[in-house]
Parts: structure tokens; C-alpha cells; sequence
């Protein structure tokens, strides 16, 4: 980044993409996010920067500096979008299944960023008015990590429509809530909200299991609560799920998991202090799928120190929907895998991010994953700088 001399924003955001279709309608979606956000910080005056990272980018389409049109000339706001060549993309394995490698490319783009704060997050995200006026209030604190609650709306956002009248769209036309743990699906009737979860009949059961003061201590507390009983209530539980539920979610989920973080959607809103992104030293560098990373982050900043703080409605971000609203939402993740598996890209399971969760909370600290070279950070990365009009 050599010695230039800036002042620091406070806060930077993160994202990559390039120019691929991605999804379909992708450079809409692009707009959409680009417009929104530069509106809200010249709306709310917040002193911030958007770092996009241009990974890998097809030889046969326009750069994003020219695909994109950049509308808010009078903001507080800069962009940066910095290119990782398709000759630095061929260094990596699984190349020719993944044309973009999505934490590593975020970490370019937070190893390079300038903000106090970092927000690491997607192309295809508004964000409502509470929470950018969250942000230029300033009042965010270094020791937490920020999240929020995804929705999803219609791939249809109008784009010829005000971003107020956009916001006003999205609030209206939710798909579903991406919330702590599980995605409830949302059904509306006129202006009421029908919330069907598929996972919370499970739930509401456990009261009525045997073992009824155990189980509601394994909730609380874990297994520190039956002490030296827990081997003999551990196979009667596990037993009883299996009879119950045989389709439910992992052991691990239910007897295990040391700390209940909200990593559902974690990728597309996580928000540190510079300093712990940089003690974490960024997502892991996994190649292969970006699955479950955002999730393996949420908890290496937890046991760095970083206390999470879901920020609530009307705080919230709305992800503009491409595919369905997303298959794992769907319950059609083993489709996913299947596609996964079968294109020969590697991913990692959920039970290897909860064993690394529990051996942090073991240890007390956390795991890290790579070297100190993370980001790309011996590479001299090509910036294209879109200032607003005074800056």
C-alpha cells in the first residue's frame, strides 16, 4: 500500500466480485448495492470507504470501474477497487472449478483496508437507514463483533425507484429471516407476518423429553451441569434423538457446541476493529468452497476477545436474491453438496467447524489458520481510486 499519507476513515467495507453473471443480473445487483451505500453515507455522513476486490477478472467483459456507474459524487464516501489478476488466480489449486476464491479475496481486500472498522460483506446487500446511522454515530466498540439478521427479498428490486422507496420495497417483500441458528421460513396475509419454522416443533418438544431437568441443563449450561453423570445421560440423550429425530441436526449441535454465535449468513455482514481482523490475520485461506469459513471466523473472534453483538430491528440488511433465496435456506443443501462434491471442489463439513469451536473454548484462545503473508500481502495489487467530489 506504500507510505501514503490519508486520514483514516472509520470504517472501511469489504467485498469482491467480478463481472461474470454471476447469479444472473449480477452488474444490477452491483449497482444496487454500490448506490445504496454511497447514498446512505453522503445521507448520514459517515466518513467511510469502500474497498472492492476485483478477483480474477474475465478478459472478455469491462472492469467493474467501467461496468459500474458511480452516481453519489458528493459523499463522504471513496472507492477502491483493487484488481487480483486472472495470472495471480492460476497460482492456486482448484483454479479451473472456483474462478473466485471468496475469503481470500476478502482478505485482500482487509488486509489493505484503512478503517477503524471493517465490515466484511457481499455485493448483493442494502443495508437499512438504522444501521448505516448506527455506523455514523461512531459508537461501535473495539472489544465487540457486529452482527445482524439477513433478509432475503426478490430478485426485482426496482432499480429506478428512490433507495427510500428500494428500502420500502425490501421491507415489504421479505422472503424469509435469516436469523440466530436457523432460517424461519416468513409467510405474509395482508400485514400480518406468519412466522413456520421447520425446526421449532423440535424444539418446543424438548420440555415434554425424559430426563426433563437434565436436558433443560445441557441447554443452560452444558455439560458441566450433570458433571459426572453426563456419560450415562449423554448415550440415553443421544438415543432418544436418534428415535425422535432421526433426520435433526448433529450431535455436536445439540450436546457440544460450546458457544451459541450467530453465525447464520455470517458472511454477509461481520463487523471487527482493525486489530483483531489483523491479530486473526483475516477468514481462513481455505481454497476449495467458502462454505462455513464466515462461521469458523465468527468463532476464532470470539475467543480472540471479541464479544458478539447482534444488532437488532430495525437494524438489518436485506440480500437481494438470486437463485431461490439460496438452497441451503431451501432445505436442499445436500443438493449443494452433491454439486460440490461431484465438480471435485473441496468444502469443509460443519462438525470440522465445531470441533475447532470446541477446541478454542479448551484452549481459551483462538486458532490461526494462516500465515503471516495472508491477503496476498506480498503481492503489489493494481487500485483504481473513484473519489467523491472534494476529497
Amino acid at each position: 500500500m506504500g507510505e501514503q499519507n490519508f486520514i483514516r476513515p472509520l470504517l472501511t467495507v469489504v467485498a469482491t466480485t467480478r463481472n461474470d453473471d454471476h447469479g444472473g443480473n449480477l452488474v444490477n445487483r452491483m449497482q444496487l448495492f454500490v448506490n445504496g451505500l454511497l447514498e446512505q453515507c453522503r445521507r448520514h455522513q459517515l466518513d467511510a470507504e469502500l474497498v472492492l476486490v476485483e478477483w480474477n477478472p474475465p478478459e472478455d467483459k469491462p472492469r467493474l470501474s467501467e461496468a459500474l456507474t458511480w452516481p453519489v459524487k458528493d459523499g463522504p464516501c471513496t472507492v477502491r477497487i483493487i484488481e487480483v489478476s486472472p495470472e495471480v488466480h492460476q497460482r492456486f489449486s482448484q483454479r479451473d472449478q472456483l474462478p473466485l476464491f471468496q475469503m481470500l479475496a476478502k482478505n485482500v481486500g482487509i488486509r489493505r483496508a484503512r478503517g477503524r472498522f471493517i465490515l466484511a460483506t457481499n455485493i448483493d446487500i442494502l443495508f437499512s437507514d438504522e444501521i448505516i446511522r448506527f455506523f455514523a454515530s461512531g459508537k461501535m466498540k473495539p472489544s465487540r463483533m457486529y452482527r445482524v439478521d439477513r433478509f432475503d427479498v426478490p430478485a426485482n428490486v426496482p432499480g429506478d425507484l428512490s433507495l427510500d422507496q428500494q428500502l420500502e420495497f425490501c421491507r415489504n417483500n421479505v422472503i424469509r429471516r435469516h436469523a440466530r441458528r436457523r432460517t424461519p421460513d416468513l409467510a405474509y396475509n395482508g400485514d400480518r407476518v406468519f412466522v413456520t419454522d421447520r425446526l421449532s416443533w423440535e424444539w418446543r418438544d424438548w420440555r415434554g423429553w425424559p430426563l426433563t431437568i437434565e436436558v433443560r441443563g445441557l441447554v443452560g449450561g452444558g455439560r458441566s451441569y450433570l458433571r459426572n453423570r453426563w456419560p450415562e445421560y449423554k448415550v440415553q440423550l443421544e438415543a432418544l434423538q436418534d428415535r425422535l429425530f432421526p433426520n435433526s441436526l448433529p450431535r455436536h449441535f445439540t450436546f457440544q457446541l460450546p458457544m451459541n454465535l450467530h453465525t447464520n449468513a455470517s458472511g454477509d455482514f461481520t463487523m471487527l476493529d482493525a486489530a483483531h481482523w489483523n491479530t486473526l490475520r483475516g477468514y481462513p485461506e481455505f481454497l476449495g468452497s467458502c462454505m462455513h469459513l464466515d462461521a469458523l471466523l465468527c468463532y476464532m473472534a470470539h475467543h480472540s476477545g471479541a464479544r458478539e453483538q447482534v444488532l437488532t430491528d430495525p437494524m438489518r440488511i436485506y440480500h437481494i436474491d438470486h437463485g431461490g433465496g439460496g438452497e441451503a435456506a431451501e432445505g436442499d443443501g445436500a443438493a449443494l453438496y452433491y454439486r460440490l462434491d461431484a465438480g471435485g471442489v473441496s468444502r469443509l463439513k460443519t462438525e470440522e467447524i465445531y470441533d475447532w469451536a470446541i477446541e478454542m473454548r479448551r484452549k481459551g484462545e483462538p486458532i490461526i489458520f494462516n500465515s503471516e503473508n495472508w491477503g496476498l500481502a506480498g503481492d503489489d495489487l493494481p487500485e483504481t481510486v473513484i473519489s467523491p467530489a472534494g476529497k
